[in-house]
């Protein structure tokens, strides 16, 4: 998906019109499209019967056919948003306490130092520079590959393959346009190859990182699988930070179109937790989730079966006016608990505090220095189904 506005057009007609729509394509399985905002989130939160495994995204059958071949299934990975019960618990268990609120306070300093830099990286460029590819993109693959331990010299290669992964579609992120299959098994061979080398170093050398926490994690008292350890290193290092760049990113350009918002965070410090919140029901980088229905049931008049998929459109929930008063109008003092945009129940999203974090102190570090911002020029999105947001935002500036 690109544009935001033909998105959400789509969005609004399904959601009123045919909010549980069944889907063939010929390069993709069947699948049921869920829109509103009360399904998506009594789906989400019954993962029991509504299962992430086999199929947790949408992926061309030519894709998953090769992903099987050469991975055992359909995805590639086996990653905590592919996993069910009990595997899941077990696994998210690992790192729970990494990511636990007051683990993450304990980064505020280094998170507010590293949004410092960034902002400071943003004034140095003299007035215009791409927000995207010179600031979001960077920032919070900073602070992720600070809190696995890995060095800045591997960023370059973290953000190349992160871009490929979750942007196969898209001619300016793909590795060889006309090759995504092919691509997309590369990418994940390369995320593979470089963390084998970090678990071997991590067994040797452990450290205080979250990168020593997944080389030497034990489930049911046996050494992780290199399977398992391999997924959970690449879903750390690349949705870690993709995710939080799209709300940045996407985020400024909402400020952008509603300037007397961001006059508003700019005055208001306390609104910064809220603001953030209200950024990520906005922006649902994450677009949607695969489930798989373990029983037959009848939703707004159509007949599910067992083994049918469920695709979770998450930018539609967060605009569902049934749940959300005027819901296509950004507002920073909205109550925040609402959102779907970290999914919910079992699978909601284990970084959604730092992720809060990183958005609140780099916007109040970005926004009082401001005196003036506008665009300079056409933003550019990703052409993706998956995870989506900018990939381009040309901005004009001026600090005080």
């Amino acid at each position: 998906m690109g544009h935001e506005d033909t998105m959400y057009a789509l969005f609004d007609h399904l959601r009123e019109n045919d909010p549980v729509s069944w889907v063939e394509h010929p390069d993709y399985r069947p699948f049921w499209n869920l829109t509103r905002y009360d399904d998506i989130k009594s789906i989400g939160n019954n993962n029991r019967e509504f299962l992430s495994s086999p199929r947790t995204i949408l992926a061309p059958v030519e894709m998953e056919q090769q992903l099987e071949a050469q991975f055992g299934n359909k995805n590639g990975l086996d990653t905590l948003i592919h996993m069910d019960e009990p595997k899941h618990l077990k696994m998210r268990r690992v790192t729970r306490d990494w990511f636990l609120p007051r683990s993450i306070n304990k980064l505020d300093a280094e998170v507010q130092d590293l949004s410092r830099e960034y902002v400071d990286k943003m004034q140095a460029c003299g007035g215009q520079c791409d927000f995207i590819k010179d600031l979001t993109l960077l920032y919070p693959l900073r602070v992720i590959m600070s809190i696995l331990g890995l060095p800045r010299e591997s960023e370059a290669t973290m953000l190349k393959l992160t871009q490929e992964i979750f942007g196969p579609d898209d001619p300016d992120l793909q590795r060889d346009p006309g090759q995504v299959q092919q691509d997309s098994l590369g990418t994940l061979t390369d995320f593979s190859n470089y963390f084998k080398g970090v678990i071997e170093e991590r067994r040797k050398r452990p450290a205080d990182d979250l990168a020593s926490v997944l080389a030497n994690a034990e489930v049911d008292g046996e050494p992780m699988s290199e399977l398992d350890q391999l997924s959970y290193f690449i879903i750390a290092a690349s949705a870690g930070h993709d995710t939080t760049a799209a709300v940045l990113g996407v985020g400024m350009k909402a400020l952008l179109d509603n300037p007397q918002q961001l006059v508003k965070w700019r005055d208001n410090p306390d609104l910064d937790d809220r603001a953030a919140k209200e950024l990520m029901r906005w922006v649902s980088p994450v677009r949607h989730m695969v489930r798989t229905a373990t029983y037959d049931l009848e939703l707004h008049g159509k007949q599910i079966k067992a083994g049918d998929n469920l695709v979770l459109w998450f930018p539609a929930a967060n605009r569902d006016p049934r749940a959300f008063d005027n819901p296509n109008k950004l507002d920073i003092t909205r109550d925040p608990k609402k959102h779907l945009a970290f999914g919910y129940g079992a699978h909601m999203c284990l970084g959604m505090h730092l992720a809060v974090l990183e958005v609140a102190r780099f916007y109040r570090e970005l926004l009082p220095r401001l005196k003036h911002i506008e665009l300079a020029g056409e933003p550019k999105w990703i052409h993706a189904n998956f995870v989506g947001g900018l990939k381009s935002l040309p901005v004009r500036y001026e600090f005080n």
